[in-house]
């Protein structure tokens, strides 16, 4: 597993795919937007669930 993985995956599935060019740029996108939004969401369900004083 490359370690880029964790913190770029959209670029990671490009490669894999073998995705170039405009499509390659949206597809990164929406999967790094789509990973690091359900990353702030469960941080964000965490802090709501322990830190409420």
């Amino acid at each position: 597993m490359s370690f880029e993985l964790l913190y770029n995956p959209g670029n990671v599935i490009c490669d894999y795919l073998n995705i170039h060019n405009d499509h390659r740029f949206i597809l990164r996108v929406f999967i790094n937007l789509t990973y690091y939004g359900h990353l702030v969401v469960g941080l964000a369900l965490l802090y709501s669930r322990y830190m409420i004083f």
